[in-house]
């Protein structure tokens, strides 16, 4: 199976950053598969992992003091209330044919890592703040699904337009198509993610902002 991986980071809440690795690594293969004329596209298959940061405190002040303290820091510097990482990996087989090369099974996995805020609460904690950050978190997430829906939809995009590729002369040819394409959708992807950001104001105009 041939591979190209190339990881995605997506930054959301307090501001928005990405890094798409566009140097996608390729392995040979040689292995001799007849035209299926008839392919079928797999949908991603997507795993999830959770990570949580604690903070402590007891009234709104002393929490957004603990996440600027305790946030997750990015590739510019900065901290932010949460972070998502995910990584797509593209495998594809060589499908020959008389001086022409096709993709063939190809699958995509997308591997998502998700790391918030856990409030480590005491039992005097007052009801108020408690029902505030529940319903903070309640929006974080629903925010940061929205990215990795997006992450998820390029990835099956990408899965399509492989499969949908037309025979190329040769498999080197092939791949310099893939890698070409997996940079296009990549460049489109962050543009996406972007957008997001910019119509909910990174997710505060969803409810995702403490306090």
């Amino acid at each position: 199976m041939k591979k190209i991986i190339f990881p995605l980071l997506f930054l959301t809440v307090a501001a928005t950053a990405y890094a798409g690795d566009d140097k996608v690594k390729v392995a040979s293969s040689n292995n001799e598969i007849s035209r299926d004329t008839n392919k079928t596209v797999s949908p991603p298959v997507v795993s999830e992992q959770y990570e949580y940061y604690e903070i402590k405190g007891n009234n709104e002040q002393e929490l957004r003091n603990q996440m600027c303290r305790n946030g997750c820091k990015f590739t510019d510097g900065k901290k932010y209330d949460s972070l998502t990482t995910w990584r797509v990996k593209l495998d594809y087989g060589y499908d020959r044919a008389a001086k022409t090369c096709a993709a063939d099974s190809v699958k995509v996995n997308v591997a998502i890592n998700f790391r918030y805020p856990k409030w480590v609460r005491t039992d005097d904690a007052p009801p108020q703040l408690v029902a505030k950050w529940d319903n903070y978190m309640k929006n974080l997430v629903m925010h940061e699904n929205e990215h990795r829906d997006i992450a998820v939809a390029a990835a099956n995009e990408l899965s399509k337009a492989v499969s949908a590729l037309p025979p190329a002369s040769s498999c080197t040819e092939l791949d310099q198509q893939v890698r070409a394409m997996s940079r296009e959708r990549l460049e489109k992807l962050n543009v996406d993610e972007k957008k997001l950001d910019e119509t909910t104001s990174h997710g505060k105009t969803e409810g995702a902002m403490f306090p």
